[in-house]
């Protein structure tokens, strides 16, 4: 997997869910010893999510990584250990209250949760979507509680397979928002030219790390952007099939610690 064409590595964007995490959602130690060995080599880290920070508390503890993280498909980028926020790219809540009723138009049965800062308002139905609810109690309209700035709107329809959905809900959107899915039964909106590679792109620009120095890994719908963005990019055994196609190469699954197999690799590209 050593290509000469490509510089060494200096940034390592991954994803959690699928990548990082094996199908269980468990941490491997061979993947977390690895995440630690490319830090001490001088790459950087920076775990790259559709999750909140808001749930991703228990990958925190596991992975142990305090420099840059990306959340909630690039809308958030944070320093763990300075506990600083970089950026954020939030939507007032006026697009958002559009954003609803643009899907409602078209989807009435659709149901809606609203992420914020620190916190996210959810309508009944969307514990069936998600491996934990929120520990806050749902809310009969979502519209009601959009005082404050929106990282992400998320919808749900039961029933409604998620590419249906994803599509649908994409041409209500049209260009006010970027829509995504993660292999959960909603589709995801950010706001408008929000991705993953935005952030990370960013991010990069920040650091002063050039595009080909950036590998990027991913496994599923809202990793394109950012497996688009860089030269050098992979797809996870276990990847979904436009994932695959996008990625460069193929590595194993994350049940076979796929990303530490990619990290010895480009531990052994580092000078020295």
């Amino acid at each position: 997997m050593t290509d000469a064409a490509f510089p060494p590595a200096r940034l390592l964007a991954t994803d959690i869910d699928g990548t990082m995490l094996r199908a269980d959602g468990t941490l491997s130690a061979r993947v977390r010893e690895a995440l630690h060995r490319a830090v001490a080599a001088g790459i950087e880290v920076v775990p790259t999510t559709g999750r909140p920070a808001l749930i991703c508390r228990e990958v925190h503890e596991w992975t142990g990584l305090d420099g840059f993280w990306i959340y909630a498909n690039g809308a958030v980028t944070r320093h763990r250990g300075r506990d600083e926020t970089v950026r954020t790219w939030f939507f007032d809540a006026d697009i958002a209250r559009t954003l609803v009723a643009d899907v409602r138009a078209v989807l009435p049965q659709a149901g809606f949760a609203i992420e914020f800062d620190t916190s996210v308002a959810w309508e009944r139905g969307f514990e069936h979507t998600v491996p934990n609810p929120p520990p806050n109690d749902p809310i009969d309209d979502v519209v009601d509680a959009l005082d404050e700035p929106v990282q992400k709107v998320l919808v749900f329809a039961a029933g409604v397979p998620v590419d249906t959905l994803h599509r649908l809900v994409a041409d209500a959107v049209g260009d006010d928002g970027v829509v995504s899915y993660s292999g959960l039964a909603f589709v995801e909106v950010a706001a408008k030219l929000v991705t993953k590679a935005t952030a990370v792109a960013a991010l990069a620009e920040d650091l002063g790390i050039r595009r080909e120095e950036v590998v990027t890994v991913g496994d599923n719908h809202n990793d394109l952007p950012m497996l688009e963005w860089t030269p050098r990019s992979f797809a996870m055994g276990n990847a979904t099939a436009d994932a695959a196609e996008t990625a460069s190469a193929t590595l194993p699954t994350s049940d076979e610690d796929g990303l530490a197999v990619l990290i010895d690799r480009l531990i052994d590209e580092q000078p020295g």
